[in-house]
């Protein structure tokens, strides 16, 4: 795969001088930031539904926002109840089948979800570019009228006669598409989905297998007079995907180039890749946009662009004024010490260098793990898509998985604002094996968020030093066992023994105030129920197990668990945590250190 990556700046402007020969390609991401909910959010809602039904449970009480609701409904459908892997790009498609199989029921919900919306700030700046005639072709994948909204307000606004209303093309009236390309009647959307206010949808898996002929064919047409942006859109849809090759292999394809718009090149999935090789084929000028935003990006365009005064003045006076601003961190010379102490560590230092590779395909992470496993990895992998990011050594990374080329050796900032989101999830598991090689603790790292669990002492494997240390840190801080056995009542492991609980943290990274924390959130870990244990309609009975055990840790107890967790993990002004075993006798090994502050984040009573 070659292509050349540019920021979103760049394309801004290069656009500015093209404008109005550069269609727009939208997917999902484009209608986040008007609070349209993601294809994720709307598969974990569906889910939450039948789990309710599943367990007899009060929907009203059932809830997304909570990291326990979430976590119960991922541990029943994951890969389990008739659900393939929540991460298989089919997950959506099956949620719904299962959960509202009738098309009209299907109709409605989307309605509910999507009726009643307003334009993002970006969505307002594509439609003052519409109204202008800066931008006369329009392509979306989403059900969603923002767009419709956002041109009439600005055309609105506008008040001009002479330039044309939008037209639009859905499943319902697909021939219409073809009719404005030619009569070159624009500007025009196509809704490649349909709109949720039709009877005609296409959101099931096998739905979006094929493509409408009419609307397939019109973009194929469309591809010889436009160039194309493609934002908030991932490649997962097959038949979009395939007519966008085809559009590729025809002569004169995209003249005004094919600009992919997203945070990370690495990140594109093989579609995306594929694509991108067909251009080069094909000698359609291709590019990669790095981007943070939808809205951050139209607003670089909307400085560039040249607009009639009407509009320019309501694209200035649209972006609203953000409603909290970083403060600053709190100095010990102002005013009483803290009010609060916060469960978050600075991490001072990461890793600069890892290993990156491309796999021969799309790898299933339970099978990449085992295959780690199995030649006795002692680093830290992630991948996203074909490309694989880690700390280790290169020849047992290549000994275990199936490298397309060589392994290569490249930069990593992952402790900036806006780091690639797999440079971040690469320290988050490389510095939770770290902390945990020196704590009494298990890693326990799952694509649902990693997790410190204090282990049982063992007497024939004792304690060093410093974990013996570390484990009545622990143990006076909770007053009670850290480990042991569930109560009988709570039924009984995969091992047929009682089930097993301990004393643990969950980790996270966040970035805030210019500095990248290290989070953990004390919680009692309950080893799981096997699914032949689980009756019909109950819940887990861990989870009032685990709250009365901690319905009496305030305010000074949960002050002392967060002191001495913080103590455990950075004991030091500056802790240094090794990425990499000392054991370790490869020479080709690429990992680092992590060097994390003691002084916890903390809160001052405003005034």
């Amino acid at each position: 795969m070659s292509f050349d990556v540019v920021d979103h700046r760049a394309f801004a402007r290069q656009w500015a001088v093209q404008n109005s020969k550069i269609g727009w390609l939208l997917g999902a991401g484009a209608s986040a930031a008007a609070r349209v909910p993601t294809a994720d959010h709307i598969m974990m809602d569906l889910l939450l539904r039948m789990y309710a039904d599943a367990h007899q449970l009060v929907r009203q009480k059932l809830s997304l926002s909570e990291a326990r609701d979430r976590d119960r409904i991922r541990e029943y459908y994951d890969n389990r109840n008739g659900m393939p892997a929540l991460s298989d790009p089919s997950a959506y498609s099956v949620a719904f089948q299962l959960a509202l199989p009738d098309a009209g029921a299907r109709r409605q919900h989307l309605r509910s979800l999507f009726e009643g919306r307003s334009p993002s700030y970006g969505q307002r700046i594509l439609g003052a570019f519409v109204a202008a005639g800066l931008s006369d072709l329009v392509i979306t994948t989403n059900f969603d009228d923002l767009i419709e909204k956002a041109v009439e307000q600005a055309q609105v606004t506008l008040g001009d006669p002479t330039r044309s209303r939008l037209g639009v093309a859905d499943l319902g009236n697909s021939g219409q598409a073809n009719l404005a390309l030619s009569n070159s009647d624009f500007p025009f959307l196509f809704k490649l989905h349909g709109d949720f206010r039709d009877r005609e949808l296409k959101n099931l898996e096998s739905e979006l297998q094929t493509q409408d002929a009419n609307m397939r064919q019109a973009v194929l047409d469309a591809s010889r007079r436009f160039g194309l942006a493609v934002m908030g859109y991932s490649g997962r849809d097959a038949s979009v995907m395939g007519m966008l090759r085809e559009a590729v292999a025809t002569e004169g394809a995209f003249p005004a180039g094919l600009w992919w718009m997203g945070r990370q090149p690495e990140t594109v999935l093989a579609p995306v890749e594929e694509l991108f090789d067909a251009c080069a084929t094909s000698g359609v000028s291709a590019y990669f946009v790095k981007m943070e935003t939808f809205d951050e990006t139209l607003g670089a365009l909307g400085r560039q662009a040249e607009l009639p005064d009407g509009l320019r003045g309501y694209v200035d006076g649209i972006q609203a004024k953000p409603r909290a601003v970083d403060g600053g961190l709190p100095q010990h010379d102002r005013g009483s010490l803290p009010a609060l102490r916060m469960n978050a560590l600075p991490v001072l230092e990461t890793p600069t260098r890892a290993l990156r590779a491309t796999l021969t395909k799309v790898p299933d992470r339970k099978e990449m793990g085992q295959a780690l496993h199995d030649v006795f990895w002692r680093g830290a992998a992630v991948s996203t898509g074909r490309q694989v990011l880690a700390l280790g050594s290169a020849e047992v990374l290549g000994n275990a998985l199936d490298i397309e080329g060589s392994i290569e050796q490249c930069d990593i900032n992952p402790a900036i604002e806006g780091a690639p989101t797999v440079e971040r999830a690469l320290i988050y598991e490389a510095l939770a094996r770290g902390l945990a090689r020196d704590l009494p603790v298990q890693a326990r790292i799952r694509d649902s968020g990693h997790r410190l669990i204090v282990t049982t002492e063992r007497k024939d494997r004792p304690d060093s030093e410093h974990k013996a240390r570390v484990r009545r840190l622990l143990q006076e801080a909770y007053g009670e066992e850290l480990t042991g056995q569930c109560p009988s009542k709570m039924g009984r492991g995969a091992d047929g023994k009682s089930r097993r609980f301990a004393e643990s943290v969950e980790l996270s990274l966040e970035w805030r105030l210019g500095v990248l924390w290290l989070l953990f959130v004390p919680r009692t870990w309950v080893s799981a129920l096997p699914p032949a244990g689980r009756r019909k309609g109950q819940g887990d009975p861990a989870s009032a197990w685990r709250k009365e055990r901690w319905v009496n840790r305030r305010n000074e107890k949960w002050a002392a668990i967060i002191d001495a967790w913080a103590k455990a993990i950075a004991p030091q002004d500056q802790t240094e945590v090794s990425v990499l075993p000392a054991d370790l006798s490869e020479r080709d090994l690429v990992g680092g250190r992590f060097v994390l502050s003691r002084t916890t984040a903390y809160s001052r009573e405003a005034k």
